[in-house]
């Protein structure tokens, strides 16, 4: 199977591997990266780590020392140090910003792995993003609503297509609505977290592996609860929000996604892998920098706007960041921080620090990637990570770094 890849405003290449979620046999990292964009030289931090500003890149962050926008230097070394003891040895780099300012950017991995051969990068601090990718997603589909390209949340999602006809075919598939998409409750007969996505059987993989249109492979799947009922969560519900966007606008989804969202954010540097039919997939495909992937935070931070001008709505931010479903883990205290629901492709929770229950948002995806806001504290946080091996003791550590370090060093 093949799969493309974009960069800068989808001008594609095309890739010969497995599927995105296979892990291939003979792509090792390995090789220098490009400079990075922001204060790390892309190598492990020594002992006696020293802080020093993000560098100013002319990407549309305001850069500036942490100890001027009220972020501890001494915490932040620590952090530092602490990773390069090994300490937190899934962690591969992290941004921060705190008071609308890019206090910290530093890339920690010194080696490329087989995710980057996945789209030729060659930049160790471009990092794959995976299901972090869907909060983007749901930015494109607000922006959408927002210009008319579609009428609502509570649009039948059939509606969106135009697909003769469906196998498996029920009433209850006219009853699904965007919402029941974005919130992950369509009702369909579905579960990809019974296997790791490493797993040639995952349920992602095997669809992949099955379908050239996604999107009609989805809608063909057997119904097994009323819309709005049941929570499963979907890469492949992700990706068809995109056909759904571009069947209603004059954009294909990789324009409208350059021109709504990447352009106005500077987002220069970004690859995707695309699915057959060429769509970007936002399932889990994006890769790029974690002080880009931290723009989305402060934009849904700052009421949708970046830099002054509106991206996305207001109503649209605050209705993703809703609860639709009462979630938790079923061992809620191995977690430092505890979810408590699911918008619209959005988690939902807390930190109970000290004495302190801060409320919180985050983009999460496979291997520990994180996008986080913590709107009492004006912090933003994004944390790239490799840890795919979905261990145990790896389910904890950007939490636990958080709640250690940048939470302390943000009080």
């Amino acid at each position: 199977m093949f799969f493309a890849i974009s960069e800068n405003k989808n001008r594609p290449g095309l890739l010969s591997t497995s599927l995105l979620f296979v892990l291939l046999s003979a792509c090792g990292g390995g090789g220098d990266g490009a400079a990075n964009p922001g204060n790390g030289s892309g190598g492990e931090p020594a002992a006696g780590y020293t802080y020093q500003p993000p560098a100013n890149v002319s990407d549309g962050w305001t850069v500036g020392h942490a100890g001027d926008y009220g972020v501890s230097v001494q915490r932040l070394e620590e952090m530092m140090d602490a990773i390069g003891r090994g300490e937190f040895p899934i962690i591969d780099a992290i941004a921060i910003a705190s008071q609308g300012t890019l206090v910290f950017d530093e890339t920690v991995r010194t080696d490329l792995d087989e995710k980057d051969a996945w789209v030729d990068n060659g930049d160790l601090s471009m990092h794959a993003q995976f299901s972090a990718s869907k909060s983007v997603a749901s930015i494109l589909v607000g922006i959408a609503i927002d210009l008319g390209v579609i009428s609502g949340v509570d649009v039948p999602y059939l509606s969106l297509f135009d697909y003769p006809s469906y196998d498996n075919w029920e009433e209850r598939k006219n009853q699904i609505t965007l919402e029941h998409v974005l919130t992950m409750r369509l009702g369909l007969q579905w579960d990809e977290w019974n296997l790791s996505y490493s797993d040639p059987n995952n349920a992602v993989v095997t669809f992949y592996n099955q379908h050239h249109d996604y999107s009609k492979g989805l809608l063909d799947l057997p119904m097994d609860a009323d819309p709005g009922t049941k929570f499963a969560y979907n890469t492949v519900a992700t990706v068809s929000l995109g056909q759904a966007v571009q069947n209603r606008g004059p954009l294909t989804y990789g324009d409208f996604l350059s021109t709504y969202l990447l352009d106005p954010l500077r987002i220069t540097q970004v690859k995707w892998t695309e699915t057959p039919t060429g769509l970007p997939d936002l399932g889990g495909g994006l890769y790029l920098y974690s002080r880009d992937l931290l723009k989305f935070g402060q934009m849904y931070m700052d009421d949708g706007r970046w830099n002054g001008q509106q991206i996305v709505s207001s109503e649209w931010v605050a209705a993703s960041i809703q609860i639709y479903t009462d979630l938790g883990w079923s061992e809620p205290e191995t977690r430092d921080w505890q979810i408590d629901g699911y918008g619209y492709q959005w988690w939902v929770g807390h930190f109970e620090h000290g004495s302190q229950l801060l409320g919180s948002f985050a983009a999460l995806g496979w291997g520990q990637q994180l996008l986080m806001v913590i709107p009492e504290l004006q912090l933003v946080i994004a944390v790239n990570c490799n840890g795919y091996e979905q261990l145990p003791e790896q389910g904890n550590q950007v939490y636990a770094l958080i709640d250690r370090f940048i939470l302390p060093a943000s009080q």
